[in-house]
């Protein structure tokens, strides 16, 4: 080492420096950088200053102290540096400050010697900075990321408001210390100045009151308390700050030294990625996928093996959150960090793995082993097997065998629970089923049957009744997974015809099936019929509350009197329906007195007077409603054979009050948008069926009595629209 010295003075008023005393054979561009590092003003009245200026290679490093009591002279000692790195021999500049190697008074004679080495303070020394950085972690990242986006744009300036001479040069310390070590060597400074306006450096300290300058690249930071969180700061910044807190600066300005070729200052975002997966650090945002990459490829190409294994795992882990989307460019990080043996984990490569695979572009693909396949299917594709949104991994198994083996030994494992099984079977793709189906044990093909059959692929019922599985299934999870929704009414007599009626107890299918019917109860339609009759047949009927057994019964009943003739029996039929219907629920009970209703409305005219007029005389309050419904809507559309039967059924009842009901009151509403000659047919047709039923003939014979009907409806109003005549 051989450091170079100078002694000047300058006045306030801004006049010439005096050279008193140099070292001899100082270049003068040497001279010119220290004049310079003083030239923003020096430290005001007893206060010490340190500026430090570079330019490439060489640089200098100045304190000034008061040369006069009256303070209007400034004594300035200046190192001068030829290569300031490999003369301060691992030192920062800071590092000196309040160090033996400064002069107090101006030498006597005109020359100065050489200094063989260099001896650093002990107030912003590395004994006393951590301490200080550590307890001021919000400002120190304030103020790193400021210095650091400069250093990366090559413009911008800083100026610090502290308290005190000492607090600027910890300040500084800090900032310097937390960047790689010719990254902080480079950082130019001056620790007090009583103009910040002319100073040149990059960080400029100066007190409360002092001007502060107004250039639109100067950067002014209060640090006299804590400065408010910069919501532009950078991830390099954020890390530091943490890891000073942690004691672990050391140890990530080491792994910042590894780097080669050294890193630049727009590198240390990036490295910033390294720092946060290395140490888990928190972050505010996660780096985007460019960033991870560009992270990747620095881990591997200029940091070779530093990563740890945890660190790659870390950053695996947030690749695969945001997915390796550049597959080119992952396909050159991970190629080399193969080639380099770096601790990539199995899943980075089988997330790239299945990434590579849905390009058009023939990419480089890993030779995984059958345990990192096994770990490709654990990670990636039984997640995605288990996820209800599409995944490309999916689609794209089936030209990969090895993945599919490796696919079947992880799932071998993981359906020996039960409930694997289930959740598995409720959201993998029919397409991959098909690629498991005949593979594998009796839970792989269980798996794939459950899928296929809720896709229509399979008979959910022939699955269900698989007689050559050799473990026992346990059905109280998989119903409801063969049947995401109520089964139709065929898949459902069958189950009841084949499936025992503890399996369908347990799966949950019998009640399923009770419900579906008891919900139609009221209004079932024809295949209800067949379900109904085999429910009641079978032991599960045996299973069941009183009630729900009784509304089968009045479903099954329901279903019979809408699609059956009446005939023999049907009185005892009809009797028994409505005598049920008094005892089941509303919605159930009057489904079971409409169905009569039309049941009754359906016979021959002699029947439909006897079932008629039994079911008044036993059951009039609850069928005569009902009834009277029916009629509405079936004599709307009947033709007048059909309705001249219905109006000499009514006639030949014996209670006059139903009459009445029905003749005066039901078939004016039913006939109200029937046409005029509609009705001459209906009365042309009333003669010989009633003499047909043997019923007698009122008075002047029915066509008097039928035209008398019609002009006593028509002047009440209730049949006006029979005076169109013009349409039938």
């Amino acid at each position: 080492m051989a450091v170079r010295q100078l002694h000047f003075t300058a006045r306030e008023d801004g006049g010439p420096p005096w050279i008193g005393a140099m070292t001899p054979g100082t270049p003068r561009q040497l001279v010119e950088l220290a004049v310079r590092a003083g030239a923003s003003g020096p430290a005001p009245g007893n206060a010490i200053g340190l500026g430090f200026l570079s330019a490439g290679r060489v640089a200098a490093l100045v304190q000034s102290r008061c040369a006069d009591p009256a303070g209007r002279a400034h004594f300035f000692h200046a190192l001068l540096f030829d290569d300031v790195e490999r003369e301060l021999e691992g030192l920062l500049p800071i590092d000196l400050w309040g160090g033996p190697a400064w002069a107090r008074d101006p030498a006597a004679g005109p020359e100065l010697p050489e200094i063989a080495s260099l001896v650093p303070g002990d107030d912003a020394g590395p004994a006393t900075t951590p301490r200080f950085a550590a307890g001021h972690a919000a400002g120190l990242e304030r103020v790193l990321g400021a210095v650091q986006q400069a250093l990366a744009a090559g413009r911008g300036r800083l100026v610090l408001v502290v308290p005190d001479d000492r607090a600027a040069a910890l300040w500084i310390s800090a900032t310097c210390r937390s960047l790689p070590h010719p990254l902080g060597s480079a950082v130019t400074f001056t620790t007090r100045a009583a103009r910040p306006a002319e100073s040149t450096a990059l960080i400029t300290c100066t007190t409360p009151g002092a001007p502060l300058p107004t250039h639109d690249d100067v950067t002014a930071i209060d640090l006299t308390s804590t400065p408010p969180p910069d919501p532009s700061g950078t991830r390099y910044a954020s890390a530091l700050a943490q890891l000073w807190e942690r004691d672990s600066v050391p140890t990530a300005l080491r792994l910042a030294g590894e780097a080669r070729p050294a890193l630049a200052a727009a590198d240390l975002e990036v490295f910033a990625v390294l720092l946060e997966v290395a140490f888990d650090l928190p972050v505010r945002a996660p780096a985007d996928r460019d960033l991870l990459l560009t992270a990747a490829r620095m881990a591997v190409e200029r940091l070779t093996g530093r990563l740890s294994a945890a660190g790659w795992q870390r950053l695996s882990d947030q690749v695969r959150d945001s997915g390796p989307v550049d597959a080119a460019g992952w396909s050159e990080v991970l190629r080399a960090a193969r080639d380099r043996r770096e601790a990539v984990p199995a899943e980075l490569f089988g997330a790239y793995f299945i990434t590579a695979l849905s390009g058009d572009d023939r990419l480089w693909a890993p030779e995984l082993s059958a345990a990192d396949l096994d770990d490709v299917a654990e990670r990636v594709v039984v997640p995605a097997l288990a996820s209800s949104a599409p995944h490309p991994a999916l689609t794209r198994l089936a030209g990969h065998g090895a993945l599919v083996d490796a696919l079947i030994r992880v799932l071998e494992r993981r359906l020996a629970n039960p409930r694997e099984t289930a959740r598995l079977a409720t959201t993998t793709p029919p397409e991959v089923a098909r690629l498991l189906a005949g593979r594998g044990t009796d839970r792989i093909r269980l798996l794939a049957d459950l899928v296929l059959a809720r896709h229509g692929a399979l008979d959910p019922v022939r699955v269900m009744l698989d007689g050559t599985r050799t473990q026992q299934v346990d059905w109280r999870l998989f119903g409801p997974v063969l049947w995401p929704g109520d089964p139709s009414a065929g898949d459902a007599v069958r189950l009841v015809r084949q499936v025992r009626p503890g399996v369908l107890v347990d799966s949950g299918l019998a009640a399923r099936i009770v419900a579906r019917v008891l919900d139609r109860a009221a209004e079932p339609d024809p295949s209800d019929g067949r379900l109904v009759d085999e429910l009641l047949r079978s032991p599960v009927a045996g299973l069941l509350e009183q009630r729900d057994h009784t509304a089968l019964d009045a479903a099954r009943r329901i279903v019979h009197l809408r699609g059956a003739v009446p005939g023999r029996g049907s009185e005892r039929v009809l009797l028994s329906a409505l005598a049920a219907a008094n005892s089941l629920p509303d919605g159930v009970g009057h489904g079971l007195v409409a169905a009569a209703a039309s049941f009754v409305l359906r016979a021959d005219p002699a029947l439909h007077r006897d079932l008629l007029s039994r079911a008044l005389d036993e059951h009039a309050p609850v069928f005569l409603p009902a009834y009277r419904r029916a009629v509405r809507v079936e004599l709307a559309d009947a033709p007048p054979h059909r309705i001249a039967a219905v109006v000499v059924a009514w006639r030949q009842l014996e209670r006059q009050a139903y009459r009445h009901i029905l003749v005066e009151e039901t078939l004016p509403a039913a006939l109200r948008k029937r046409r005029g000659r509609f009705l001459d047919r209906v009365g042309g047709a009333l003669q010989p069926t009633g003499d047909g039923l043997g019923a007698e003939r009122p008075n002047g014979g029915w066509g008097k009595w039928w035209q008398g009907w019609r002009a006593e409806h028509e002047r009440r109003g209730l049949l006006s629209v029979f005076r169109r005549r013009d349409g039938v």
